[in-house]
């Protein structure tokens, strides 16, 4: 019994490092734009060229303004948009740098 429990608790402590490792946080900075897929999709792609859907945040930021510096939590799912890696939990700031 004791090495069903030890199992049980094992294998629950690896899938948490696993759910853990798969939601990472990460920083962009760049401009955001519209999506392709649809009007409501935000998106933005950060230096290293990698778009990040971000249509889930919950204050939009002004397309072809200003670049703004976010942080969001990189999530497995798909998303309508079905265009970059969807981000959860954004927060986000205007930079100095323009966009035009």
């Amino acid at each position: 019994m004791k090495t069903k429990t030890a199992a049980a608790v094992l294998l629950l402590l690896v899938a948490g490092v696993a759910i853990a490792s798969a939601q990472q946080r990460v920083t962009v900075i760049g401009c955001p734009a519209r999506g392709v897929a649809d009007a409501r999709c935000l998106v933005i792609r950060g230096t290293d060229n990698v778009t990040y859907n971000i249509t889930d945040v919950r204050q939009r930021p002004e397309i072809g303004q200003r670049a703004i510096s976010l942080t969001g939590t990189r999530v497995n799912r798909d998303h309508f948009c079905k265009q970059g890696i969807v981000l959860s939990n954004i927060t986000w700031t205007y930079t100095t740098q323009s966009c035009r």
